[in-house]
């Protein structure tokens, strides 16, 4: 009787059953889907794929190939704001005071070249200056320190800014339906997965190693709707 009552409720338990397997084996995520096919893609050199969903490498000639993993852990989210319209911005201002700056250097160069001229000849050869000359020499070292703080500053927010944008659109890419990232306002997902693999090196030696995997997706949204990115690897360590 009481074995009857057992295998009653074999029916509904099973499917439960099997999704506490599932869940325990880590399932098929689109974070280890993304993963399998990184891996896949390098072990295959398709640089192709890789560059459709990776933008860091995993070269075999030097770090070896993966010839299987199991997930040991997936950490929990982190969001942060997207920031491509501020550091565009930042890029603009930076930009255009590098624009005035140039200008005014170049008016000053204009209007002292002979003595500038004298001022280099004489620094090439290490002869002292004195009068006019000495007065443009120390104006001309303050010009060319300040042009490299200045293109400096200009450098570095076109970088950050194109840092920013790089994953985003990466990310966000669809070829049948493109998008302006500087249109949108979204968050950066991060996400790090723990794997257990065994890694191949190049000189055919088996090992086994904890590797974690970076993990990024841009979440938008503008004017014309909201978009869901895809998950890229940014990172092995």
């Amino acid at each position: 009787m009481h074995r009857r009552k057992l295998l009653s409720w074999l029916p509904v338990v099973a499917p439960i059953l099997v999704l506490f397997i599932l869940a325990g084996c880590g399932g098929s995520t689109d974070e280890q889907q993304v993963i399998k096919k990184y891996f896949d893609a390098s072990r295959m050199r398709d640089q192709t794929t890789l560059a459709n969903i990776a933008t860091v490498p995993f070269r075999p000639q030097e770090e070896g190939t993966i010839q299987r993993y199991s997930v040991v852990s997936v950490g929990e989210a982190q969001r942060r704001t997207l920031r491509i319209k501020e550091l565009n911005a930042a890029f603009e201002a930076a930009k255009k005071q590098d624009d005035e700056f140039t200008k005014k250097k170049n008016n000053y160069q204009d209007a002292n070249i002979e003595a500038i001229d004298r001022v280099l000849r004489a620094e090439r050869e290490n002869k002292p200056l004195r009068g006019k000359d000495l007065d443009v020499q120390k104006a001309w070292v303050k010009w060319r320190e300040d042009t490299a703080a200045v293109s400096k500053k200009a450098s570095e927010t076109r970088k950050a800014a194109s840092d920013e944008r790089s994953i985003a659109e990466l990310s966000v890419y669809d070829a049948r339906d493109p998008i302006n990232l500087a249109d949108y306002d979204g968050e950066l997902v991060t996400k790090d997965v723990t794997i257990s693999a065994t890694v191949k090196s190049p000189d055919n030696q088996s090992a086994q190693k904890q590797l974690v995997v970076t993990l990024h997706r841009a979440e938008v949204k503008g004017a014309a709707g909201a978009r869901l990115g895809r998950w890229l690897v940014t990172g092995i360590k």
